[in-house]
Formats: C-alpha cells, structure tokens, sequence
C-alpha cells in the first residue's frame, strides 16, 4: 500500500520539525494550532484525519469518523477546538489539545453535498462552511445549528468550494471562479459578487471610456469581462 508523506519546516530556518505520516492516500488540508500546547492535524482521501504533538511534530493517532474524503481541517483562533469536514456532508467538532471528538455540527449531516472548506469567526464562537450544495452555512459552534443559510443559486457553477470569514466580511467562492460578499440580513442576495474568469485569460487590454480606464480580459470560458477603474 502506498503511504503520502509530508514534512513540517520552520519558516525562518528551513530546519526540519516534524514529519507527517498516517495517511494511505492523498492528504488534502493541513492547520497547526496557533498557541501552546502546538497541535497539528491533516486530513486526506483516506476518509481519516491524523492528530499530531509537538514541536517537533509526531504522530499521535488517526481519527476515522468521515465516511468520504476530508476536505478542510481548521483549528479556532483560540486554539481551543478544531473541526473536519468532508465529502460526506459532515462537520466533526475535536477538543484542539487532545483532538477527542466533542460533537457534530447539524447532526449526522452538515450539508446534503460535501463540504470543500470552512472557516472561523475571530471570537471562535462561529464558523462557515462552503458546499457542494450550492449554500454556505452559519454555524454557532456551542449549539452545534446553523443561524444562517445562504442560498447561492441552482446551476453547477453556484457550488461553494471556498470561504472566509475575515474582521466583519464573509466569502466565498463559487465554481464559476466568482468571490461573494454575503449578507447575513439577505442571505439570498450577496452584497457584492466580483466575477472573474473560470480559464485561462487569452487577451488583455486596457481602454478609456468617459475618462475612465477600463479592462477588458478575454477567456476560454466564453466570458469577456470588464474592471473599471478611476
């Protein structure tokens, strides 16, 4: 059976401090807890997440409660809890010192799709979380339920894959390459949805109109778009 590898470095030496093992296929996300004691998980399509302690890191032990692959681990700002979430429509609640499960968020599912990424409040109280279902949630972590559903339209390329949750502002991106702004007043309707291409960029050029520059970029996704400027 092939075994996936990885290695933790410090950013400043390049010096080796820790190795990552545990996984049979391929690892997909990684976090390091921000504050002592330091933690680190992964999580793979092997359907497991791998705890580690350290530095320098080591194994410590696997945790197998996904039935498809993990997608996204994240440990809270403060340190004190993680989640795991899958393409199984599951996100797993973990104590972030000793990685125990602690609870679920929404029961046995999260969301009816899977779950790409998920990101945290700065007062680690809540998180949200982009779905293969075409929504992203607000989760309050201590009652384990959504406050908010955003609903972000029917077609293939309304599906979630990234989010986050920066100061005030929450994210996220859609299949079709665009970035929304959302709204927890209207979560029918971003704020603000900035749309950029979904391939390649074929042409570039830039034009004044009413005395303002403009780009214009053309793409292999059929889409020709235009940026305004000052």
């Amino acid at each position: 059976m092939t075994k996936w590898f990885g290695a933790v470095f410090l950013w400043d030496s390049g010096s080796s401090v820790g190795e990552i093992v545990g996984h049979s296929k391929v690892i997909n996300t990684v976090d390091i807890k921000q504050s002592r004691p330091y933690r680190l998980v992964t999580g793979a399509d092997d359907s497991c997440c791998t705890f580690f302690e350290g530095p320098p890191f080591k194994f410590k032990f696997t945790m197998s409660d996904h039935s498809r692959f993990v997608n996204c681990v994240r440990f809270s700002p403060d340190g004190n809890r993680f989640v795991s979430a899958g393409a199984d429509g599951q996100i797993n609640i973990y104590d972030g010192k000793t990685g125990e499960k602690v609870g679920t968020l929404g029961g046995e599912k999260a969301h009816e799709g899977g779950i790409y990424a998920v990101s945290w409040s700065p007062d680690s109280s809540k998180l949200i979380s982009a779905s293969g279902d075409k929504t992203v949630k607000l989760w309050d972590v201590a009652s384990g339920t959504a406050v908010t559903t955003f609903n972000m339209g029917a077609d293939v390329m309304d599906q979630q894959l990234g989010c986050l949750w920066q100061k005030d502002h929450l994210l996220s991106i859609s299949l079709s390459g665009y970035i929304n702004y959302l709204d927890k007043n209207n979560p029918d309707r971003p704020i603000r949805t900035i749309k950029g291409h979904s391939k390649s960029i074929q042409s570039l050029t830039v034009h004044k109109t009413d005395g303002r520059n403009c780009i214009y970029s053309g793409s292999h996704d059929g889409h020709i778009n235009i940026l305004s400027g000052n």
